[in-house]
């Protein structure tokens, strides 16, 4: 009797001491949520001291311990990230990468599936919003670059591949550029994408006019509007005609170019150059 008597005894002190410590756990949970406003990287570690503590505590029956335990973690995932976006709207790209990789350890581990989701979508943003501001800054070779580890990330995401045909264009890598711009066109950027190829050839076709070389300019020209017609192109095209003497095409091409610029400052000199092609 006595000996079943000190083993009672024994478990009243257990579960007064894991009282106890639960309610430690839960000031120090109470300690971290207090930090929020002011430190959310002390928030969190101090949600992790709490999460510890709990787990360490014996369960009781009014399933406390699991409640608190479930709110570490919650808070835990929800803040790692948390900090993550304040790092991204505060232009630090390099460490919003490298806190969202954090954040995507923490709520895997933690089973969180709506922020892992959110996660893996918003990593290649980082790049994204880091080429764009590289671009703003007119350093181009550092935004194509920002751009292609966006696009490694998420292949599918046209906006990045259009971004960097962009940004090789600025930088004046045409053939990478023009790379750019085709994978866009399959990813949903079609239109916008074909109007910076048009642009590109446009380009093409005048360097080649200027520099002599007629038939890559006729060439180049053509291809420019066959992703989008411009009045420019076509009169590069007119003109490359002329020095090749090709009147018919050339009378056409100059026809396409009074048809979409009706207004422009050389129509009366343009029609006139029809007159004596047809002659």
């Amino acid at each position: 009797m006595k000996k079943m008597f000190l083993i009672a005894a024994a478990a009243l002190v257990s579960l007064a001491v894991s009282a106890q410590d639960l309610g430690k756990a839960t000031e120090a949970y109470n300690n971290a949520a207090g930090l929020i406003q002011a430190d959310k990287a002390a928030a969190v570690k101090g949600f992790k001291d709490a999460l510890k503590q709990a787990e360490a505590c014996a369960e009781d029956p009014e399933g406390q311990r699991n409640a608190l335990i479930e709110n570490c973690k919650t808070n835990i995932v929800n803040f790692t990230l948390s900090i993550a976006k304040d790092m991204l709207k505060d232009k630090e790209y390099d460490k919003a990468y490298d806190q969202l990789k954090l954040s995507l350890e923490e709520a895997t581990k933690y089973e969180d599936a709506e922020v892992v989701a959110e996660v893996n979508d918003l990593i290649p943003t980082v790049y994204v919003a880091k080429g764009n501001q590289l671009l703003r800054d007119k350093d181009a070779l550092g935004a194509a670059d920002a751009y292609q580890k966006a696009l490694e990330l998420d292949p599918q995401n046209g906006k990045a591949a259009l971004n960097l045909g962009q940004a090789q264009n600025m930088a004046g890598n045409v053939d990478a550029a023009e790379d750019a711009f085709k994978i866009a066109m399959g990813l949903g950027e079609e239109k916008a994408a074909a109007k910076q190829l048009s642009k590109l050839y446009q380009k093409k076709a005048n360097a080649a006019y200027k520099a002599g070389n007629f038939n890559a300019a006729y060439d180049n020209a053509m291809t420019s509007v066959d992703y989008e017609a411009n009045p420019t192109a076509y009169k590069i095209a007119g003109n490359s005609c002329v020095k090749l003497d090709n009147k018919k095409v050339a009378v056409e091409c100059f026809q396409q170019y009074l048809s979409l610029s009706p207004n422009a400052k050389d129509a009366a000199q343009i029609k006139e150059t029809i007159n004596i092609l047809k002659k």
